[in-house]
């Protein structure tokens, strides 16, 4: 199967749009295919100094709840990392629509909108890395149940054996490369970028 455009991360030509035909036979953009051109310099960029910095605020942050297990128990931190999202996901057009507005005093507009896009970004960060300990945690904890003893030779090939189910459920469902999600995908910050994420039964981004 030929992989789409926006599959690729390191492509060698320009970005390209796939004209598609509408219902009534008139060809259309379909801007989900829309792809802009990777350069390796963006590679190198994204390897050496932006994964650094995502790695750091990710163990950083992880570190802290390590820290205070008690205040951050697997479980919970694990639902209240997916209530968020799905909370994001719900008012993610309203939050953009409004930050597009033009109002009469536009500077004093524009710094409460940039204020306010990096509080909601940084929620973002904590519910998703709530969302991975808890999962981790939770993984661990199944472990455990199963073979209580860590120093059990079965242990590793029940590790094993629950990571291939896993990422066999992650293929079927077409969503395996999510697992490539972080660090090393490279946007830029921006309205669109901050309020505007992929949902897997949208044909549209927003």
């Amino acid at each position: 199967m030929s992989s789409q455009p926006k599959d690729k991360l390191l492509s060698e030509v320009d970005g390209i749009k796939i004209v598609k035909a509408n219902s009534e036979g008139e060809p259309e953009e379909d801007e989900q295919f829309q792809c802009n051109q990777v350069t390796y310099g963006d590679a190198m960029f994204s390897c050496f100094v932006v994964a650094p910095q995502v790695v750091s605020v990710w163990r950083g942050t992880w570190g802290i709840m390590e820290l205070n297990a008690k205040l951050f128990p697997y479980a919970e931190t694990y639902i209240l990392g997916i209530v968020i999202h799905i909370s994001f996901a719900l008012i993610r057009s309203q939050l953009l629509v409004r930050s597009k507005s033009k109002p009469a005093n536009n500077s004093v507009r524009w710094l409460y909108e940039r204020i306010l896009s990096r509080i909601y970004t940084y929620i973002f960060i904590l519910s998703n890395i709530m969302h991975w300990r808890g999962g981790w945690g939770l993984f661990d904890a199944t472990v455990v149940a199963i073979i209580p003893d860590d120093k059990d030779p079965h242990r590793p090939v029940v590790i094993a054996a629950l990571v291939i189910l896993i990422y066999l459920a992650a293929t079927i469902l077409r969503s395996s490369k999510n697992i490539l999600a972080s660090p090393y995908f490279l946007v830029t910050d921006g309205k669109e970028a901050t309020y505007i994420f992929t949902t897997r039964f949208q044909s549209k981004e927003y």
